[in-house]
């Protein structure tokens, strides 16, 4: 459907191609004048000084009424009226002065051209047209009277065919402004159309970068579950490789009920209550944490038996001087629970066989602070830094670039929580993990 024209628009475009054939007539004019000087000279080389002088100061009087009327009028008709006005009486005058038929016919072929011109660019009314008709008429009139010009001559030469063209250029303005509403109707349909691509092209990319952001929360939470998968699988089958080492399994008193471990992580591994069911539209639009009271103390405790074997396997001790009075925290299990799962999981990798690593807790203020020290081994502070960046920056598929995702993980986790990660490591001093959390009471 075309788009209704507005008047504001209809008006504001007219205004400025009214201004606008102003200026090109106006300063057309003024270079016509130059012209009209050069066949002055040719035609009526008796009289030229006189006609130059008059050219000069009717030149003169064009520039000064547009410099001084176009900063107050609305419309410039006051101003090509007045310059079509001097420039048919300096025509007709340098006619009054002609003694041969060609200076007839040229300022005859100049006044119409004149009109014609002026009826064709001017973006003026009908009765502006036969304005200047009418004045033509009166000033050949004027001039005859006074005795300045022979009408007869003027009829002999064909002023009547002059005053038709005239007659018949009165009615190109309203031509002119029929095509003019055209061309403005069309701009303002293409304005419209720009408005409304350029509305739909807004909206069009904020919906790609909100499936932007959704596509690069869906690869970040690929990383962080296949990579916690990935831990509970390796759980599994190094808790599988104990068992087989035993032949049978036999439950003894104080022994780790192994079966049962493995029962637990295969139940984390399908997706019931941690991984795949966070890949669902709903996650991703809005994750709600399922935040409980939790003990901290209980997730160190329960991550160290899930590291029994690697620990058993380096011969690495795990101290636990769990001495924070409260430990209560208000956070999601899940969550809470891989973070510290990696942390102490990567404690493990830093550390050489034989090495003890301590897990210390304390309050401070409204604050429990757990740390994970190792005293003895550690590695440089700037290939640990490089483990903490954005987990964007890791790749699925690309295992050796994937090195300390398990940290960032970590970071993030703890950071979704409300708590604060801090570290520290030399290579020869060992590292520290600090992990602050507010409890509840």
């Amino acid at each position: 459907m075309e788009p209704k024209l507005s008047k504001h628009f209809f008006l504001e475009e007219l205004q400025k191609e009214i201004w606008k054939s102003s200026n090109i007539l106006v300063w057309g004019s003024i270079f016509f004048l130059i012209f009209i000087s050069i066949l002055d000279f040719l035609l009526l080389e008796n009289f030229y000084i006189i006609l130059t002088f008059f050219n000069v100061c009717t030149l003169f009087l064009i520039a000064i009424s547009n410099f001084l009327l176009s900063k107050i009028l609305k419309n410039p008709s006051p101003i090509l009226h007045l310059t079509l006005v001097l420039l048919n009486f300096l025509f007709v005058y340098s006619i009054a002065l002609v003694d041969n038929a060609i200076g007839y016919y040229l300022y005859f072929s100049l006044i119409a051209l004149a009109l014609v011109t002026f009826n064709s660019i001017a973006i003026w009314t009908f009765r502006n047209g036969i304005f200047q008709c009418i004045f033509l008429c009166v000033l050949i009139i004027v001039m005859d009277y006074y005795a300045i010009i022979d009408f007869s001559s003027l009829e002999e030469h064909g002023i009547y065919t002059v005053l038709a063209i005239a007659a018949i250029s009165i009615t190109f303005p309203s031509l002119k402004m029929l095509r003019l509403k055209d061309e403005i109707l069309e701009n303002y349909t293409l304005t419209q159309t720009k408005k409304e691509v350029e509305r739909l092209n807004a909206n069009l990319q904020k919906e790609n970068n909100l499936k932007t952001q959704k596509i690069t929360t869906y690869k970040n939470s690929a990383k962080v579950f296949r990579h916690d998968l990935k831990n509970k699988l390796g759980s599994i089958e190094s808790l599988i490789e104990l068992i087989e080492l035993d032949n049978q399994y036999v439950l003894k008193p104080e022994q780790n009920d192994y079966l049962s471990m493995i029962k637990n992580l295969l139940g984390d591994a399908s997706g019931e209550n941690t991984f795949f069911n966070k890949f669902n539209d709903d996650h991703v639009e809005q994750a709600v944490l399922d935040k409980t009271m939790i003990d901290l103390h209980s997730l160190v405790s329960s991550n160290r038996v899930n590291l029994f074997e690697k620990t058993s396997a380096q011969n690495i001790k795990l101290e636990l001087d769990l001495q924070a009075e409260k430990s209560m925290v208000y956070v999601d299990k899940n969550i809470a629970n891989t973070a510290i799962y990696n942390l102490m999981n990567y404690a493990i990798r830093f550390s050489k066989n034989n090495d003890t690593i301590q897990v210390i807790s304390r309050n401070y203020q409204d604050l429990i602070i757990l740390e994970l020290v190792n005293r003895t081994t550690g590695i440089p502070m700037s290939q640990l830094e490089s483990y903490f960046r954005n987990i964007g920056d890791y790749q699925m598929d690309d295992g050796k670039s994937n090195q300390g995702l398990g940290l960032s993980i970590a970071k993030n986790n703890i950071e979704l929580l409300d708590g604060h990660l801090r570290y520290s490591s030399s290579k020869s001093l060992g590292f520290e993990f600090l992990v602050e959390f507010t409890h509840s009471s």
